[in-house]
């Protein structure tokens, strides 16, 4: 997204002037909801509804008091992850997030792109949920990785490191799930 897009939005949203939330809810709304559900799990919809709703609360709360030079994207993911997080630990879920969905309901690719989606999907959610996130910011969301140690409160060095073994570990379980498949088609 050219930064000048929201940087006028940013403008609305300090001034008060509704037009701003708007711009930002219509930009970003349905692909917060996007990651939300990933994060989730597609039979979460409603909770993840419930999350959107509340990073847009917040932005509607304090984006009036956003710094001029904000990056309005990253603002509003670091909302939505800290909405996510809050909502694991009411449930008390320490060990195990819920499976992870890369698909949308919506989307129809061809039949081998799907296999292929949903062994990454089965790989990911085999993954601690700190490779997961890192993952689907950084992979899945397109954030820039300097963006994401920002808000992760993660030094760049840091974040490249864990991102790059992430990585590796979901080769790792892509390459363990390729001799299964490969029996249960023999």
């Amino acid at each position: 997204m050219p930064p000048n897009l929201d940087q006028e939005t940013v403008t609305l949203l300090r001034r008060r002037d509704p037009r701003g939330f708007d711009q930002a809810y219509e930009r970003y709304g349905a692909r917060l909801f996007a990651f939300l559900r990933r994060l989730l799990g597609q039979n979460e919809r409603h909770l993840a509804e419930d999350l959107l709703q509340q990073t847009f609360l917040r932005l509607a709360e304090h984006g009036p008091e956003l710094r001029a030079d904000s990056d309005l994207r990253a603002w509003l993911y670091t909302v939505a992850r800290h909405a996510f997080l809050g909502q694991v630990r009411a449930r008390r879920l320490t060990a195990e997030v819920p499976s992870l969905e890369l698909v949308p309901a919506d989307y129809a690719p061809a039949a081998e792109a799907r296999l292929m989606l949903g062994d990454v999907e089965q790989a990911l959610s085999r993954l601690r949920f700190e490779d997961r996130e890192l993952l689907l910011l950084v992979g899945g969301e397109g954030l820039e990785p300097l963006v994401v140690s920002k808000m992760l409160g993660l030094e760049p060095a840091t974040l490249r490191k864990r991102l790059a073994r992430a990585r590796q570990r979901l080769l790792q379980e892509l390459e363990r799930a390729e001799p299964q498949a490969k029996e249960v088609s023999s």
